[in-house]
C-alpha cells in the first residue's frame, strides 16, 4: 500500500488562461492599481501577513511594492527591502551557475556527475549503462533518491554538508525513465558548482550572477546580521476565519535547491536577465544560445534546465518556477518573447494567478481573475471517467470524486474542494489557484492529470484499482 504524505511542495507550470483581448498599450499605473487591488483582496480573504512584488519590463524594474506586515505581532510593515526565502525559485540560479561553467568549457551538460565529484560520488546501485549527467539533474530526470531534510534553526544539530548529502545519494531508477522533482539532486548541483569552479557555492553565485545584475544583498545563503533585521518572519495563513500564526524556522541541507534569502527586486533582476537573452542593464550573465538551451523542455516534459516552460495561447514562451518552505513562498514568471516578468514573495503564501495577472497586464492585456470567469457544466458520463486515486509525482496521493454532478478533489491534510470546469477536461480549484488537466492517451480512458500550481506542472498518474 502506498504511503500518503502531506504536501510540502506543490509546484506546477504557469497557469493557462482564457483568451483575452489586448489593450491599445501597456499602462503602468493601471497595472499597479489592478495588481495592488488583487493582492490586498487576496491577503484579506486568506489572512496572508505580507506580499512583496517586483515587475520587470524590458531592461528595467518598473515597480516594486510590499503589502502587509513582515512581523505581525509588532506590526512591522513589509517594504520592498524586506527579505524573504526564495524557496525553489533559486533552483534557476543554481542551474544558471552550471550553465555558465558549461560556457567556460569547464564541463558539459552530458558529463556524468561522478566525473566531477571526487570522493563524494553518487552511488549507482543499479549498475545502469547510462550514467547520471548534469543535464539529468537540472531537468529532474536523474532517477536519484528524492527528498530533503530540515533542522530547526534554534536546535543544536546542524544539517548535513553538501558532501555528506551527495555521498548518500543513489539511483532508484535509470535516468530519463521518470520525471521526479528532486531537491537532493539540486543540492548536489550546488556541490558541482563548487567542485567545477573551485569557489564556495555562495561566493560563486554572488560574484558571477547576483552582483553583475546589480543585486546588493550580500549573503543569500548565510544571511548577515544586518540581513536578519530585514527578514519577514514565517507564518501559516489564517484562512477565512482565523489569523496568521507563526511557524518554526528551519535550515535545509539542500540549500542550493532553494534555501536562500533575497528581496523580490533581487530575484526580479535575475529573472530580467533570463527574459532578455541573458542580458540586463548592460551586464551579460549568459550567452543567448545558453539561455535558449535553459528554456528548452527536456525529454518531452514541461521542465527545462531550472525552469518550467510552456507555450502561451499567443505562441509566446513562458518560463516560471515557484518556491515554498515552511511559512514562506515565492512565484517567478516571465514571458521571454514579450520581455516581461514578475517575482512575488510572501511570508505565508500568495496565489500564482496574481503573477499570471501581472504578465497579462505588462503585455497590455486585460485579465479576469479565476473567481470571476465563466465556467461550464460537464456531463456526468465524462465526470465519471475522472474519478479515482492519483499519485502526484510519487509524493502525494489524492482522490478525485463526483457527487451531485460536481467534481471534487480530496487533498491529504487539506480537505475536500470543488473543481470548476473551464473546459470538459480542464478544472480549477479557485481558492488555491490550482488547475487539473485530465489527459487521455486512449479515448475514454484517463491516464493522468497534468497538475498546474505556482509556476510548474507535475504529472499525477492514475492509480489502477
Amino acid at each position: 500500500m502506498r504511503r500518503k504524505c502531506c504536501i510540502t511542495f506543490l509546484v506546477a507550470l504557469f497557469v493557462a488562461v482564457t483568451p483575452i483581448a489586448a489593450q491599445e498599450g501597456y499602462d503602468l499605473e493601471k497595472t499597479k492599481t489592478v495588481l495592488a487591488g488583487l493582492i490586498e483582496k487576496t491577503m484579506d480573504e486568506l489572512r496572508i501577513p505580507s506580499v512583496s512584488i517586483a515587475l520587470v519590463k524590458g531592461d528595467e524594474i518598473v515597480w516594486t511594492e510590499a503589502f502587509g506586515y513582515a512581523n505581525v505581532r509588532t506590526k512591522t510593515a513589509a517594504t520592498p527591502d524586506t527579505i524573504y526565502s526564495t524557496g525553489s525559485t533559486f533552483k534557476s540560479v543554481t542551474a544558471t551557475a552550471l550553465m555558465q561553467l558549461v560556457e567556460q568549457g569547464k564541463c558539459t551538460l552530458e558529463d556524468p556527475v561522478n566525473q566531477h565529484l571526487g570522493d563524494h560520488r553518487v552511488q549507482d546501485r543499479l549498475q545502469s549503462e547510462q550514467p547520471v549527467t548534469i543535464r539529468h539533474i537540472l531537468s529532474h530526470w536523474s532517477g536519484l533518491l528524492t527528498g530533503n531534510t530540515v533542522k530547526p534553526i534554534w536546535g543544536r544539530e546542524l544539517p548535513m554538508t553538501l558532501e555528506e548529502l551527495t555521498s548518500k545519494l543513489y539511483s532508484i531508477r535509470a535516468p530519463e525513465v521518470k520525471w521526479e522533482y528532486n531537491n537532493y539532486a539540486y543540492a548536489m548541483a550546488g556541490l558541482l558548482v563548487e567542485k567545477i569552479s573551485g569557489m564556495d557555492y555562495e561566493t560563486y553565485i554572488v560574484e558571477n550572477i547576483l552582483k553583475p545584475l546589480g543585486v546588493e544583498t550580500p549573503n543569500p545563503v548565510a544571511p548577515s546580521p544586518e540581513m536578519v533585521e530585514l527578514m519577514a518572519l514565517p507564518y501559516r495563513p489564517g484562512g477565512a476565519d482565523g489569523q496568521p500564526t507563526p511557524v518554526a524556522q528551519f535550515h535545509y541541507d539542500v540549500y542550493p535547491a532553494g534555501d536562500a534569502y533575497l528581496t523580490a527586486e533581487d530575484m526580479a533582476r535575475f529573472l530580467g536577465a533570463h527574459i532578455n537573452n541573458g542580458l540586463l542593464g548592460g551586464s551579460r550573465i549568459l550567452a543567448e544560445e545558453s539561455v535558449r538551451e535553459m528554456h528548452t523542455p527536456q525529454f518531452g516534459g514541461y521542465y527545462s534546465l531550472g525552469f518550467a516552460v510552456k507555450k502561451a495561447e499567443n505562441g509566446h514562451t513562458l518560463i516560471s518556477h515557484s518556491g515554498a518552505i515552511r511559512g514562506q513562498n515565492s512565484v517567478m514568471m516571465g514571458d521571454v518573447d514579450a520581455h516581461v516578468g514578475v517575482y512575488m514573495m510572501s511570508n505565508s503564501g500568495v496565489p500564482s494567478w496574481i503573477g499570471e495577472a501581472a504578465i497579462h497586464l505588462l503585455r497590455g492585456e486585460e485579465y479576469t481573475p479565476p473567481e470571476d470567469r465563466e465556467y461550464i457544466e460537464v456531463g456526468p458520463e465524462i465526470l465519471a471517467t475522472y474519478a479515482g486515486e492519483y499519485d502526484l509525482a510519487g509524493r502525494i496521493i489524492f482522490e478525485i470524486g463526483v457527487e451531485n454532478n460536481e467534481l471534487f478533489v480530496i487533498m491529504p491534510r487539506m480537505g475536500r474542494f470543488e473543481l470548476l470546469a473551464e473546459t470538459e477536461s480542464r478544472f480549477w480549484l479557485i481558492r488555491e489557484g490550482w488547475v487539473f488537466n485530465f489527459v487521455s492517451e486512449d479515448e475514454g480512458s484517463i491516464d493522468r492529470i497534468d497538475f498546474e500550481s505556482d509556476g510548474l506542472t507535475m504529472y499525477a498518474e492514475r492509480i489502477e484499482d
